[in-house]
């Protein structure tokens, strides 16, 4: 591994360490921008194979994981585009002379997949069976979306729009070996989406957690999905004992954020069933529970609060 950078910091309060030039976001030398390209030069480590680059808060952009090994490096989202995955590119080359790469996502959003176009035509991809689904069913779509919600993404996309073929398919669990390091891939969905996928490196208590649990409403879905499920995913996250979790977006924490979501869970399935004794409709249930359960969590998104209302309505839906 290349030893090019020594400016030494601490990140979010969580003591983690910086080997990388540039300051971590929100410090004075952070440049805000909303446009949904993923930052260069702010690679944070997280320990000794593990890194990321944070979202800075910018919508579209996704918390990227980089994990390095003596053989071989795993990117984990890749952002929206080519010209995103050139960047993750980039700061991966800095960090070492791999010129074997491996390329996932957490799930199939276009902001996630998209990326990978950049990477070497060597590149591995894996993906779960059930993310591959997502892609070939529901990716198009999701693709065409994004192209119409800005200029920006109908930019980055240009070019871009195609999901690369998978090289790698696994059902629940894949062990990756880079050398030096093993990365533990699991498929925990449906939660989020029916694909819904976590990486563990081994030994350095470092969990990517995708949309599974983050500082944000979670986006729980129709079809076939509930919070059962998705508490079932939190149990799975919360058994490797993670030291830091990195969500899909927003700021990095500990074994908390997952223990905050799961908590969340089981105040929606207790309440819930609780009005739903009571005679309330599913709408009045989720009403209520945006009051009063809103106020809790200061520092979510609080845009996401019909998230919130949707999570009841399955609450709801789930209660006897």
């Amino acid at each position: 591994m290349r030893a090019r950078y020594d400016r030494l910091s601490t990140v979010c309060g969580l003591g983690l360490t910086l080997v990388l030039s540039g300051c971590a976001p929100g410090g004075e030398d952070a440049e805000p921008s909303s446009f949904p390209l993923v930052a260069s030069g702010q690679t944070q480590a997280l320990s000794e194979h593990a890194y990321v680059i944070l979202d800075n808060e910018v919508r579209f952009v996704p918390n990227v994981g980089i994990v390095v090994g003596d053989r071989a490096t795993l990117i984990i989202d890749t952002g929206v585009g080519e010209r995103n995955g050139e960047v993750i590119l980039e700061e991966a080359r800095k960090l070492s002379d791999n010129e074997v790469f491996y390329v996932a996502s957490t799930h199939y959003h276009t902001e996630h997949e998209l990326g990978a176009g950049a990477f070497p035509d060597t590149a591995q991809v894996i993906r779960a069976r059930a993310t591959q689904r997502d892609v070939e069913a529901l990716g198009p779509a999701h693709v065409t979306r994004f192209k119409g919600l800005s200029p920006d993404l109908a930019e980055l996309l240009e070019g871009s729009d195609q999901f690369r073929d998978a090289d790698i398919l696994f059902d629940r669990e894949y062990v990756l070996y880079l050398g030096g390091v093993s990365v533990r891939v699991l498929h925990v969905g449906p939660a989020h989406t029916a694909g819904d996928t976590i990486f563990f490196v081994e030994g350095e208590g470092v969990l990517y957690a995708g949309d599974v649990a983050m500082q944000r409403y979670p986006g729980i879905r129709t079809g076939d999905y509930s919070i059962a499920a998705w508490r079932r995913a939190l149990a799975t996250a919360a058994a490797l004992d993670p030291q830091f979790v990195v969500p899909s977006h927003g700021p990095m924490g500990g074994a908390e954020l997952i223990a905050a979501y799961d908590g969340l869970f089981a105040t929606l399935q207790t309440r819930a069933a609780e009005l739903k004794a009571q005679g309330r409709t599913a709408d009045q249930v989720a009403d209520e529970l945006m009051q009063t359960l809103g106020p809790s969590y200061p520092d979510w998104d609080s845009d996401g609060l019909d998230l919130l209302g949707n999570a009841a309505r399955f609450a709801y839906a789930e209660a006897p």
